[in-house]
């Protein structure tokens, strides 16, 4: 990938204070042959012959220090902050940085192929199931990730919950849905057709000291600062991060890792931007809207036969 950022190289002038400066557009710094105190240039020439009637000025020895002459430095300043061009908008599934969320969702039919369970650990015992599994390349990122983590520091991270089908992700939101309201499901689950966990790249992981859960806490955890500083080496992005909420229409979730290949992952991590400003595609969606609005049709059965379950009539 083509670097966003640009290198210039600076004319060089000289100011009017004698210094030479480099100029930028962003600024000036001044380079000076010698600082203060420094050794003159000159060397004081020797005292004339004395003539009749007149008394030769006292002239400084050659072994006398002459006063540093008063240098002016070139103003200084502030440098300019340059925003990257956001990318061309990636939709195609067949690539790994592809964007999925509210406003650009997965079709109700769409599977990744060669689903596989990545060698990592898993806090339940039946690996052959959808939340545990991944496209095989971001399974075998996740592998190295989680060897790295107990390589390095000795950290031990499991696996939660992978790979959801369309229908998986409606049941859940559902749920979510008819238990605590419209406000809630919005910020902390994606309905179906909109959720990363369909593609395959994404997994919810967590740890011991935990109870494997997925809680905020888990970003204070030895585990979640590692992951939090190392996943980008292995291709992951922190998905949902904190303060960004507006941006990814969800809450913060440290738990949550996205695959998108180890160029993008770098390039995210340094700049501090979501999938959604590098694409310049923030949510578009106001808060007022996400507390009110669900994304299914609350008068189907499917929805109904769920919701009488928290709300019997």
């Amino acid at each position: 990938m083509k670097s966003l950022f640009h290198s210039f190289r600076l004319p060089l002038f000289v100011c009017a204070a004698g210094a030479a400066c480099f100029v930028g557009g962003c600024g000036k710094k001044t380079e000076l042959s010698e600082g203060p105190g420094g050794t003159p240039a000159a060397t004081a020439t020797a005292a004339p012959s004395a003539t009749p009637g007149i008394t030769p000025s006292a002239v400084p020895s050659p072994t006398e220090t002459l006063p540093s002459p008063t240098l002016t430095e070139c103003p200084t300043e502030p440098p300019v902050t340059k925003t990257p061009t956001p990318a061309p908008l990636n939709t195609d599934t067949s690539t790994v940085t592809y964007l999925v969320n509210r406003e650009y969702p997965l079709p109700e039919d769409f599977v990744p192929e060669n689903l596989t369970t990545p060698d990592v650990l898993f806090p339940f015992s039946d690996t052959s199931i959808d939340k545990a599994k991944m496209t095989p390349e971001a399974g075998r990122a996740l592998a190295l990730l989680f060897d790295a983590a107990y390589e390095e520091a000795r950290l031990t991270l499991y696996g939660v919950s992978a790979y959801r089908s369309y229908a998986r992700q409606y049941t859940i939101y559902a749920t979510n849905l008819a238990r605590y309201g419209t406000a809630h499901a919005n910020r902390y689950s994606a309905a179906p057709g909109r959720s990363e966990h369909q593609t395959g790249l994404t997994i919810d992981i967590s740890c011991a000291s935990e109870d494997f859960l997925l809680e905020s806490t888990f970003a204070d955890t030895p585990e979640g600062v590692w992951t939090a500083e190392n996943a980008h080496r292995f291709g992951f992005i922190l998905r949902y991060p904190k303060e960004k909420e507006d941006i990814t229409g969800y809450n913060y979730e440290p738990w949550h890792l996205r695959y998108v290949g180890t160029e993008l992952a770098a390039l995210l991590y340094e700049t501090g931007l979501t999938l959604e400003e590098y694409y310049g595609v923030p949510s578009s969606l106001t808060g007022e809207y996400l507390d009110t609005t669900p994304f299914i049709d609350t008068a189907a059965e499917s929805y109904r036969s769920i919701y009488t379950q928290y709300h019997p009539e």
